[in-house]
C-alpha cells in the first residue's frame, strides 16, 4: 500500500469515526429524550393509580378502626386481594405512626420501609425512593385516622402506603449506550475492512491500468518512431543517391517525386498523430453543422473512383437522393476515406466494395462492405487500434501507417456514435458506422 492510500485510509477512518461519534451520541441523546417523555408521561399515571389505591386503603381501615379500635385481623389478606383486584404490579403496606410494619400485600418487595417524609398531618405524599438493592421505587403514603367531623378531632392511627416498581431508565440507558458503542465499534471495523480492500482493488487496478498505459504510450512511442523514420530513411537514401553524382534530369525527376511521396505520407501520419493527440486531450475534433450524408459518401466514392479503376476493383454507391444530418462534413469524409482506402487496399482486382448511406430511426447509417481477403478473426479484437496491422510485417507495399481506422473510430465516437466491423476470411469485411443525425427522419417518398 503506497503512502497516498494509506493517508486515504487514515482520512476516511478519520471521518468515519467522527461520524459514527456524532451519529451514536444523537442517537443517545434522542432517545434519552424520549425516555424522559414518556417517564413523565408515566408517573402522571402512575401517581394517579398510586393516589387511589393508598387513599381507598387508608378510607377502608380508618372505617375498621371506628368499629374495632385496632388493626383488622385478616389485614395483610385484604391487602392482597386488593392489589390483586385492582393492579398486580402495584405492592400495598400498612404502617403505624412511627413507622413499624403492620401488614403488606403478598407482592411487596422485601426492605420496603415506610417513606421518611411521611407526615400525619397532610394528606396523600409521593415519594421516590429505591429498593435495597437500587431499583428505582415510587411511593404513596396516606394517613389513617379517625374523627374526621367530631368533636373529639382527628385521631391518626397509622399509614397506607401503595408503591410501585419504576423502569429503571439510567440502567436501560447504560446497556443502551453500551450495546450501541459495541455496535458502532463493529460497524467502523467492517466499514474500515471494506474500505482498505476497497482502496487496495482501487490501488490494485490503478497499478495495472498504469501499466497498461505505460505499455501502450512505449507501443505508441515505438510504433510512431518506426513510422517516422521509414519515410526519412527512404528520404536519405533518395537524396544520397541523387547527390552521389551527377543525373539526368529525368533521374533527378523521379528522386524528387519518390521524395515527394515520402513527404505526403510523413504529412498523412502527422495529421493522423494529431488528431489523435487532440482526441486524447478531450479537445474538441468535430464542430457539427448541417449537410447531406448522401453527397458526401458520393463525393467521396468519386476521389477514388480512379483508384478502384487502375485496381480493377468495382467501386460503387448506394445512398438517396438527400439524407440530411448535423455532422462534421470533413470528419465523415476523412472517415468514409479511411474506411474506402481499407477496403481498396485489401480487396484484389475484379472484386467489388460497397459504400452505403441510410437512414434508421434518428440515426445515419455508413457502411462500407468488400468482397476482399477479409480480416482473421484473431485480429477483429484489436483492429481499432492504434498501428494496428494484419500484415506483421508492416510491409510499406501494403499501404497505410496503421492509424486509419483508429481515426475512424475516433472520429465517429466524437459524433456520438459507434463503429463495428464483421468479416469471414477470405469474404471480405463490412465496416458500420451510426451515428445521431440531429434531424428528423425524412418521410419516404
Amino acid at each position: 500500500m503506497s503512502r497516498e492510500d494509506r493517508r486515504l485510509l487514515f482520512r476516511s477512518a478519520l471521518a468515519a469515526g467522527t461520524l459514527l461519534a456524532l451519529a451514536g451520541f444523537l442517537l443517545r441523546a434522542w432517545v434519552s429524550e424520549t425516555l424522559a417523555d414518556g417517564n413523565k408521561v408515566h408517573l402522571a399515571f402512575l401517581d394517579l393509580a398510586l393516589r387511589d389505591r393508598s387513599r381507598f386503603l387508608a378510607g377502608t381501615l380508618s372505617e375498621r378502626w371506628d368499629r374495632e379500635q385496632d388493626w383488622p385481623e385478616d389485614l395483610s389478606d385484604v391487602l392482597t386481594r386488593n392489589h390483586a383486584d385492582y393492579n398486580r404490579d402495584i405492592f400495598m403496606q400498612v404502617f403505624t405512626l412511627d413507622g413499624g410494619l403492620v401488614a403488606a400485600s403478598s407482592n411487596t418487595p422485601p426492605g420496603i420501609t415506610l417513606a421518611p417524609a411521611a407526615v400525619p398531618g397532610q394528606g396523600w405524599s409521593t415519594h421516590d425512593s429505591a429498593t435495597p438493592d437500587g431499583r428505582p421505587l415510587r411511593l404513596v403514603t396516606y394517613p389513617v385516622h379517625t374523627g374526621q367531623g367530631t368533636g373529639e378531632g382527628l385521631r391518626f392511627h397509622g399509614y397506607a402506603q401503595a408503591g410501585l416498581l419504576q423502569p429503571d431508565t439510567e440502567r436501560r440507558m447504560e446497556r443502551f449506550t453500551r450495546i450501541m458503542a459495541a455496535s458502532l465499534v463493529g460497524f467502523g471495523a467492517l466499514f474500515l475492512a471494506a474500505l482498505r480492500t476497497a482502496v487496495l482493488a482501487a490501488a490494485e487496478r490503478a497499478r495495472k491500468e498504469s501499466e497498461i498505459i505505460q505499455a501502450a504510450q512505449h507501443r505508441f512511442i515505438g510504433d510512431a518512431a518506426h513510422e517516422l523514420g521509414t519515410p526519412l530513411a527512404v528520404l536519405r537514401g533518395e537524396i544520397d543517391i541523387a547527390l552521389r553524382r551527377e543525373r539526368s534530369a529525368d533521374d533527378y525527376r523521379a528522386a524528387l517525386a519518390s521524395c515527394r511521396e515520402e513527404i505526403e505520407r510523413l504529412s498523412r501520419l502527422s495529421e493522423n498523430l494529431l488528431a489523435l493527440a487532440t482526441a486524447d486531450a478531450g479537445q474538441a475534433l468535430i464542430h457539427r453543422a448541417p449537410c447531406d450524408a448522401a453527397d458526401l459518401a458520393r463525393a467521396v466514392c468519386r476521389r477514388f473512383a480512379r483508384v478502384a479503376a487502375e485496381k480493377g476493383v468495382t467501386l460503387a454507391v448506394d445512398a438517396p437522393a438527400t439524407l440530411p444530418c448535423r455532422a462534421d462534413a470533413p470528419a465523415i469524409g476523412q472517415v468514409l476515406g479511411n474506411l474506402i482506402s481499407n477496403a481498396l487496399r485489401h480487396t484484389p482486382a475484379g472484386d467489388s466494395a460497397t459504400l452505403t448511406a441510410a437512414q434508421e430511426g434518428g440515426a445515419i447509417i455508413l457502411r462500407v462492405a468488400d468482397t476482399g481477403e477479409g480480416i482473421p478473426p484473431a485480429h477483429l479484437p484489436r483492429i481499432f487500434d492504434r498501428f494496428h496491422r494484419v500484415d506483421k510485417a508492416r510491409s510499406r507495399a501494403g499501404g497505410g501507417a496503421g492509424l486509419g481506422l483508429a481515426i475512424v473510430r475516433t472520429l465517429v465516437e466524437a459524433h456520438g456514435g459507434t463503429v463495428t466491423v464483421t468479416s469471414e476470411l477470405g469474404k471480405g469485411a463490412v465496416f458500420t458506422c451510426r451515428f445521431p443525425a440531429d434531424q428528423p427522419p425524412q418521410p419516404s417518398q
